[in-house]
């Protein structure tokens, strides 16, 4: 594991968007190695994202589209918005899965223990979280865990066999990460208090797999190496533009969507992998 940069990561400052369906193109489905694991594949698959949506309309699209959310984060907590991407949960991505808004780390651990689950996206707003889980059963079954600590915490969740998937910030030096055991042995790493430019090269080009942006303008990032590097940062003007570069061939999908407020103005930012 990289040594990670001893910088202090702050409160998660998202700014609303208007809202945007973003679908991405189904292609032929490759082998898959368990679903859960969508920020390390590049299967061909169906996509979509939304902004600035509440929790009616992220359950509506879902069901509207045959969808699974893989990615979930809180831009607004009063009124509650999300930004969600989704994948279409048939094929090769087919996966039970379940998301809670609005429950405590108690609520979230009976959940985990009724459905025999592993969380895969998980965001601190106020005293409550929103989080998305998969089963963790069978071929999809892995060692793993979650925590909500500081930056020296995170170290000690990590320990010496699991690497970082999610990091997500919520308060001054507070954070909620997830992480899974390193038995493939993959080389990572991870950073928090970093610039945009730093974005573009992380660890030596390494698959970017999150993203979240500090109140300073500073970004939070957990990456994987793979040999071919896939997981590119990219960030676009509006929603509309990361759509349209997307689907651009060859095809890419999107592994989550942060809005982020720079120079005043928002932008939208993302971490791509290849769809077809």
């Amino acid at each position: 594991m990289t040594t990670p940069m001893r910088r202090m990561a702050r409160l998660l400052v998202a700014a609303a968007a208007g809202v945007a369906l973003m679908m991405g193109m189904a292609g032929t489905a490759n082998a898959y190695p368990g679903a859960g694991d969508d920020r390390m594949i590049s299967t061909p698959t169906s996509w979509w994202t939304y902004q600035n949506v509440d929790a009616t309309q992220v359950g509506n699209y879902a069901n509207m589209n045959g969808a699974r959310i893989t990615d979930l984060r809180v831009v607004d907590s009063s009124p509650l918005r999300f930004s969600v991407t989704m994948v279409k949960n048939t094929g090769s991505y087919a996966s039970g899965w379940w998301w809670y808004y609005g429950v405590s780390m108690s609520q979230v651990t009976t959940y985990l223990s009724q459905n025999n689950a592993r969380l895969i996206s998980a965001v601190r707003y106020g005293n409550v979280y929103a989080v998305v889980m998969v089963p963790n059963t069978g071929a999809n079954a892995k060692a793993w865990g979650w925590c909500d600590t500081d930056f020296t915490g995170i170290g000690a969740c990590l320990g010496t066999t699991s690497r970082l998937t999610n990091i997500e910030s919520y308060g001054s030096n507070k954070f909620v990460v997830i992480f899974v055991n390193n038995n493939e042995g993959l080389g990572w790493c991870w950073y928090a208090g970093i610039s945009r430019a730093a974005l573009n090269n992380v660890c030596g080009g390494q698959s970017v797999l999150d993203v979240s942006q500090n109140p300073d303008g500073s970004f939070n990032v957990a990456s994987v190496a793979q040999s071919p590097a896939d997981g590119r940062v990219k960030d676009f003007t509006t929603p509309t533009d990361l759509v349209n570069y997307a689907l651009l061939a060859p095809q890419d999908r999107p592994l989550f969507v942060t809005p982020y407020v720079t120079g005043g103005a928002t932008r939208w930012l993302t971490s791509f992998r290849h769809n077809s």
